[in-house]
């Protein structure tokens, strides 16, 4: 079993790589990551439902065009979206098969609190900067992540893209789907 992952950075790899391992339909099988660095080929901060979906299912499509021969393309991005006046942070998760059956995976969710939304949808800033600016670290962005802050420490990146890959693949083995 091969799967492509549309990242080279430390962090994601070995996250995605976890929730593979993890999966139940994976268990007994020897799988195999492939990883690149693709762009997603929309704006650099999507800042809605829709671009973060689209932004993760173009990192997979990218890989799968390149002629990347694999099992499972995963393209996972996160990003926050306006609801209610109020923004959320959550991760997208996008899985295509070589058949080209696709699905989506969405992580939970947190409200962003109001200094952070400014920063983001008024100043344009960079999310993982911000958190880093009012937490006085620098480490946020290749570490524990946003959620880890806005928690205090209940959440990880571990736990969103398990979830997120779980949630994405399900519908590949579930019989419901079929």
């Amino acid at each position: 079993m091969k799967i492509a992952i549309w990242s080279t950075r430390w962090p994601k790899v070995e996250w995605v790589k976890l929730g593979v391992i993890e999966c139940p339909y994976f268990k007994w099988q020897e799988v195999e990551f492939l990883t690149f660095k693709v762009e997603s080929w929309v704006s650099d901060m999507p800042l809605s439902f829709n671009e973060t979906m689209l932004w993760a299912k173009n990192r997979a499509e990218i890989l799968k065009k390149s002629w990347i021969e694999a099992d499972f393309y995963v393209g996972l991005e996160w990003w926050a979206s306006m609801i209610w006046e109020k923004a959320y942070l959550f991760w997208v998760g996008y899985i295509e098969s070589q058949n080209w059956e696709w699905h989506f995976g969405i992580s939970n969710m947190i409200e962003i609190p109001k200094k952070i939304e400014t920063a983001l949808y008024k100043e344009k800033k960079e999310l993982c900067n911000v958190i880093n600016e009012l937490s006085w670290k620098t480490w946020v962005k290749d570490n524990w992540w946003t959620f880890y802050e806005l928690t205090d420490w209940m959440f990880e990146r571990t736990d969103e893209f398990k979830k997120i890959f779980e949630l994405a693949i399900s519908p590949f083995f579930n019989q419901f789907y079929k």
